[in-house]
């Protein structure tokens, strides 16, 4: 049952390739965050408000994460959220636990595949896979990707999810189906099959609930119901979610496609959930108990899934919704910033890159659940997004890059473990920021939005202004208190508990040298690139010997100067 007074937490997750490091950074401080709100509201619930000792400062309203979407490596970060809630072993990334043990994100995110005798891109440049497969199946080695996922989708030690995040919570990743699910559209509203046209959808999403008192295990009853049950202690349901996560982060080419297999059932009900009850439209659903498709990476169809992610918390809270007692945070590395709705050239080059631009284009702008996430309410809908500010002249100025692991199209975070370490802390910073002072609401709103009657003392402590630190600003007040903060309106932390936790600071942007990457990893990228064309042309003998060591030699030189280039213009090369 909704409960009107909790505030209510939707996270989108957007696709990221190597920057979801971002994301992570972004989702550690943020759990660590309610986590430290929840213990002083328990103290302060054990002692009483009557008690000498109790915190006045405190605000004991209630905020919980109730819905999470996530598209490729936001689905990546989607999933290990949910294992971070269920796991009684995790521990966030501060002073006290600098190398992340037992922090998933970190593990996943920065560590990913690295060993002491070989690093995550030695793994990505095997060949193992063209062997196994006997074909091509992905420009790079995902055997590092599975070895990731397999020490990630686990838990060490179950626990029932903290009370930061809801009982009947959501995960949500999104999955591009390349067999797709047809439906007939009759238009004289018969079911007569030999009448009508087909059309096929390829966007779909896996969505998964944990088991509790509340929730059985496996597919609901009611076939109006669209999740699976999750119960984490069994090894065969942390497989689904490990598939199902893989399945989102396929990045098209780049990384293996995925075959996946879910039950009939969850397929037959997708089309009910997709168009309800509309007249005319049949789904010619696949015969048998189990669905197989191709998968690749989500964020293909929709990368940015806060659409499907609001639905849901419409469907699960329509008292809280209208009484704006929500908020949907959007983290997205790459955020889209382009407004150039300039005219294609007419050659032929021209009209193919605009092509696939429109196509991009329109299948984002008609993702499921668009027009809802359009519907704005006042200060209900936020983003989170790199920032990296340098001093400079006195002055603090936005920096050329915010993240390292941005160039070559996101890869280039898998060729250091420093750039992905840099964009999880980037990621912390961002999210301490944006507690403070961006996911707030009016201070006249307090009452109305979080069901609470603020006294004078958490005022003081957790309201700010803007512009910042002016008396005659605009008062707000954060959603979810920050316990690291002393006095908001003018930035007083808490440094002698927390230390260097309490104020974030910037890694210094990092730097990697060309040549020692070149000496290391030239001969392994020529061999990959090798051994992919052998497998190619591998019954067009006379082809091979032709193209062969022409194929290495020019692959090569266009990776090697890709690469350089962009890590260059990226201030990333000593």
């Amino acid at each position: 049952m909704e409960n009107e007074k909790t505030f209510k937490l939707c996270l989108t997750m957007a696709g990221a390739v190597s920057a979801g490091a971002y994301t992570a950074g972004v989702i550690d401080y943020l759990l660590e965050t309610l986590e430290l709100w929840e213990r002083a509201k328990v103290i302060n619930r054990s002692r009483g408000i009557n008690h000498p000792d109790y915190d006045h400062s405190i605000p004991m309203h209630h905020v919980e994460i109730d819905v999470m979407s996530g598209s490729s490596a936001g689905g990546i970060s989607g999933s290990l959220t949910l294992l971070a809630l269920a796991d009684k072993n995790y521990k966030s990334i501060n002073k006290d636990n600098p190398n992340g043990i037992d922090n998933i994100f970190y593990r996943s995110w920065v560590e990913m595949a690295d060993t002491k005798e070989s690093s995550t891109i030695d793994k990505l440049l095997g060949d193992n896979d063209l062997k196994e497969f006997g074909e091509v199946r992905s420009l790079l080695n995902t055997k590092a990707i599975d070895d990731i996922a397999d020490e990630a989708i686990r838990i060490r030690e179950q626990r029932k999810i903290p009370k930061y995040a809801s009982d009947s919570l959501d995960v949500i990743l999104t999955t591009t189906n390349l067999r797709g699910i047809n439906f007939l559209v009759n238009f004289d509203g018969s079911r007569d099959s030999s009448k009508g046209t087909v059309i096929t959808n390829h966007g779909g999403f896996f969505r998964y609930k944990l088991k509790n008192d509340k929730y059985k295990s496996g597919i609901p009853v009611s076939e109006d119901e669209l999740y699976y049950v999750l119960d984490v202690s069994k090894k065969k349901h942390l497989q689904y979610l490990k598939e199902a996560t893989l399945s989102t982060a396929a990045f098209p080419i780049g990384l293996r496609s995925r075959e996946v297999a879910i039950s009939s059932e969850y397929i037959k009900r997708y089309p009910k959930y997709l168009f309800k009850k509309s007249k005319g439209i049949e789904p010619l659903l696949p015969e048998g108990d189990i669905y197989t498709f191709n998968s690749v990476d989500g964020g293909v169809i929709n990368n940015e899934p806060y659409g499907i992610a609001l639905k849901v918390l419409k469907e699960k809270n329509p008292k809280s919704i209208e009484a704006c007692r929500y908020g949907v945070i959007m983290v997205d590395p790459f955020p889209n910033k382009d407004k150039d709705v300039s005219k294609s050239g007419k050659s032929i080059s021209s009209i193919a890159k605009g092509l696939l631009r429109s196509l991009r284009n329109q299948v984002m702008f008609n993702q499921e659940g668009i027009l809802d996430a359009l519907d704005l309410s006042d200060r209900t809908k936020f983003l989170i997004e790199p920032v990296r500010k340098i001093k400079k002249n006195g002055k603090w100025i936005r920096s050329k890059n915010d993240l390292a692991s941005a160039p070559i199209g996101g890869f280039a975070g898998f060729l250091s473990r420093d750039f992905r370490a840099h964009d999880f802390q980037l990621g912390r910073k961002n999210c301490q920021a944006f507690l403070r002072y961006y996911f707030a609401i009016p201070s006249e709103e307090i009452e109305t939005r979080l069901s609470i009657k603020p006294k004078a003392e958490i005022k003081e402590r957790f309201e700010f202004s803007v512009p910042p630190m002016d008396v005659k600003g605009d008062k707000l007040f954060p959603i979810i208190p920050d316990m690291r903060v002393l006095r908001n309106f003018n930035n007083k932390f808490d440094t002698e508990t927390y230390g260097e936790d309490a104020d974030i600071q910037n890694l210094p942007f990092p730097k990697m040298s060309f040549s020692e990457f070149e000496n290391r990893y030239k001969s392994k990228i020529k061999r990959r690139i090798g051994l992919i064309v052998k497998y190619l042309l591998k019954n067009r003998f006379l082809s091979f010997l032709a193209n062969f060591f022409y194929a290495k030699n020019a692959g090569y030189k266009f990776v090697k100067e890709t690469i350089e280039k962009e890590l260059a213009e990226n201030d990333l090369l000593n």
